[in-house]
């Protein structure tokens, strides 16, 4: 199987295809510029996600989801086990940065998820640590997330 399929010039970079091991499909890719070689590491980094970092994925989605249910006065879920959230999360588009001087794969993602239909959700993973989890925000990859803002849940 291949990891990266279906791939052509972008407007911003390449584009194509990425499987997703822990959905089990594929979702779409965009690479900033044209390192496809740093984007397979990205693609193969995202496939080898311990069962930790997951969880702790898992984890910080089912803060952010509940925190969002209660800014807008929705009851909150729960859940049996932590990747029961994975249930109401739909993994959109794997955006890998250019990674100029770094060569460490990060994983920079946006999904789509059943309780903030609009903005969505965003993952950021760098060194096998979930650095921010939250609202679709765009958020730099390479940065130090040494400051947590509000908004992040991870």
């Amino acid at each position: 199987m291949e990891i990266i399929k279906d791939i052509e010039p972008g407007e911003f970079g390449i584009e194509g295809e990425v499987y997703f091991r822990c959905f089990d499909k594929y979702i779409a890719l965009s690479v900033e510029g044209e390192d496809i070689e740093f984007a397979q590491m990205c693609a193969e980094y995202l496939n080898e996600l311990t069962d930790e970092v997951i969880s702790s994925l898992c984890e910080a989605s089912i803060r952010y989801c509940n925190g969002f249910l209660e800014a807008i006065g929705e009851p909150i879920k729960t859940f049996e086990k932590p990747t029961e959230v994975l249930s109401l999360i739909y993994p959109s588009v794997l955006l890998v940065p250019s990674p100029g001087n770094e060569r460490e794969p990060v994983i920079h993602m946006e999904l789509n998820c059943e309780w903030e239909p609009e903005h969505g959700m965003e993952w950021v993973v760098r060194g096998n640590k979930v650095l921010y989890v939250g609202a679709f925000n765009g958020e730099d990859p390479w940065s130090d997330f040494c400051q947590k803002k509000a908004w992040n849940y991870a």
